[in-house]
C-alpha cells in the first residue's frame, strides 16, 4: 500500500468517525460552555421539624442611593494610585517642621510601641509612664554627666502619621534644676527646654528603630493609640462637595498641602497662607512623564516643556482672585470677606484653586476652578486624592 493510500484511507476513517456524533453539537467531544443555560431550578432545601433555621443575610448589602445625589452624565473612572507612592521610602525617616522635628515610621503604631519599650530598655532609661491609650511615654527623671546641677525628662507621643500605616513620634525635653521638687503630673513646656537633648533622643531614637527588623510584633495594648484618631480624611457629604478633613495645627496642615500641591500631577504656582489659598494646575500627563525616566517617554511627552505650567505661572494671584465669581452660591462661603474678587473675570485662567479653612485640629481642604465654583464630584474626588496620597 502506497503512502497517498494510506493517508486517503486515514482521512476517510476521521470523517466517518465525525459523522458517527464523536465530534459536533450532538457528539462526544462537543462544546459544553452553555449548558448551564439548561440547568433546572431546585426548590430551596427543607428543615425538618423541630430545627429552626438561620436566617440569610446579604453579605454585601448594596446600600441606598438617593436620586438627587447621583450626578447625571459621563462617568469618568479615576486614574490608579500610582506605584511610586511610598515605594522605596525608608522605614524611619526625621522630618521637619520650622523648629520641631519628629520621627516618621513606616509602620503601624501598634508596631512602633514595643519597639520603643524595647529601645528605651536597652539604652537603660527607665518609664515612669507608659499610655497606650493616650500614646505616651515618660521617663524618670535622669541627668547627663556634663551638667550635673540639672535633672532631665523625656516624654514620647506616639501618633497615628498622615498616611496609612505610618507613625509619628514626637519627642519632648524637659530640663529642671537638680533640687527642685518633683512629684505628681508633669507640667510639659511647649518646646523642649534644650532643643539639643531633643536632638540626641530623635536621632538615638530613630537609629534604633531603623536598626530594627520590620518583622516585629504588634502589642494589643497599642492598637487603639490615641483613641483610633484619624489624622486625614476624605469626606464625601451626601449632597455637598467632598473635602478634606485635617486633624492637624495650621502650620503642619499648610506645609503638608503645599509640599503635595508641588508633588506628581500638581504644580503650586502662587499660595498666601493669610489668604489660605493656593493656586495650582494639575496634569496627568506631567505624573506619567515623571514616573517613567526613560528617553523616549521624556521625547515623547514633552518633558522639560511644561506648557500648562508656563501659562499658569504669567498669572498673579491678585489676577487669580479677580477671576472669582462672587455671584456663586456654593456653602460654605470660601471667599468671603476677600478683597478683589471679581474685579476683573476671565475664564481662560487655567488651573484650580485649593483652600483651607478652619482651626487647629479641624481643618477643611476644598478644591475649585479659578471661577470660584465647584467641580463636578467625581472631578473633585479625583483632585482631592491626588493631594490625599502625596502628604507627609
Amino acid at each position: 500500500m502506497t503512502k497517498f493510500t494510506a493517508g486517503a484511507l486515514l482521512c476517510a476513517a476521521v470523517t466517518t468517525l465525525g459523522g458517527c456524533g464523536i465530534f459536533g453539537k450532538d457528539g462526544y467531544f462537543r462544546d459544553r460552555g452553555d449548558d448551564y443555560q439548561l440547568a433546572d431550578t431546585l426548590p430551596p432545601l427543607q428543615m425538618p421539624e423541630g430545627i429552626s433555621s438561620k436566617n440569610q443575610e446579604e453579605l454585601y448589602e448594596i446600600p441606598h442611593i438617593n436620586n438627587n445625589d447621583v450626578e447625571r452624565g459621563e462617568f469618568v473612572v479615576p486614574r490608579p494610585q500610582a506605584l511610586s507612592v511610598n515605594v522605596g521610602l525608608d522605614r524611619v525617616k526625621i522630618q521637619k517642621l520650622g523648629n520641631r522635628r519628629w520621627v516618621l515610621v513606616n509602620q503601624p503604631p501598634d508596631e512602633v510601641w514595643p519597639q520603643l519599650h524595647y529601645f528605651l530598655r536597652t539604652a537603660g532609661l527607665q518609664l515612669a509612664m507608659s499610655d497606650a491609650g493616650a500614646g505616651t511615654m515618660e521617663t524618670t527623671w535622669l541627668t547627663f554627666g556634663e551638667n550635673p546641677e540639672s535633672k532631665d525628662k523625656y516624654r514620647l507621643q506616639v501618633e497615628s502619621g498622615v498616611q496609612p500605616d505610618t507613625t509619628e513620634i514626637h519627642v519632648r525635653h524637659l530640663a529642671v534644676p537638680l533640687d527642685a521638687p518633683v512629684g505628681g503630673s508633669v507640667n510639659w513646656p511647649a518646646q523642649s527646654s534644650n532643643p539639643e537633648r531633643e536632638g540626641w533622643m530623635i536621632d538615638e531614637m530613630s537609629g534604633a528603630l531603623a536598626a530594627e527588623s520590620t518583622g516585629a510584633a504588634a502589642s494589643l495594648v497599642a492598637q487603639a493609640i490615641g483613641g483610633g484618631k484619624v489624622k486625614v480624611q476624605v469626606m464625601e457629604p451626601a449632597g455637598k462637595e467632598p473635602f478634606i478633613a485635617l486633624d492637624l495645627a495650621m502650620n503642619r496642615a499648610w506645609a503638608t498641602v503645599a509640599h503635595a500641591l508641588n508633588t506628581g500631577a500638581y504644580r503650586l504656582h502662587k499660595e498666601d497662607a493669610d489668604l489660605g489659598i493656593l493656586y495650582v494646575t494639575y496634569d496627568s500627563d506631567r505624573e506619567l512623564s515623571e514616573e517613567d525616566d526613560g528617553w523616549f517617554s521624556s521625547w515623547r511627552s514633552g518633558k522639560g516643556e511644561d506648557k500648562l505650567a508656563k501659562s499658569a505661572d504669567a498669572f498673579s494671584l491678585q489676577q487669580v482672585l479677580a477671576n472669582i465669581d462672587t455671584s456663586a452660591t456654593a456653602e460654605p462661603a470660601l471667599f468671603a470677606n476677600l478683597q478683589g474678587l471679581g474685579g476683573a473675570p476671565d475664564s481662560n485662567i487655567p488651573g484650580y484653586l485649593v483652600v483651607l479653612r478652619g482651626v487647629d485640629n479641624s481643618i477643611e481642604v476644598r478644591i475649585r476652578n479659578t471661577r470660584g465654583q465647584p467641580l463636578s464630584r467625581a472631578k473633585t474626588s479625583e483632585l482631592l486624592m491626588a493631594i490625599r496620597q502625596n502628604l507627609i
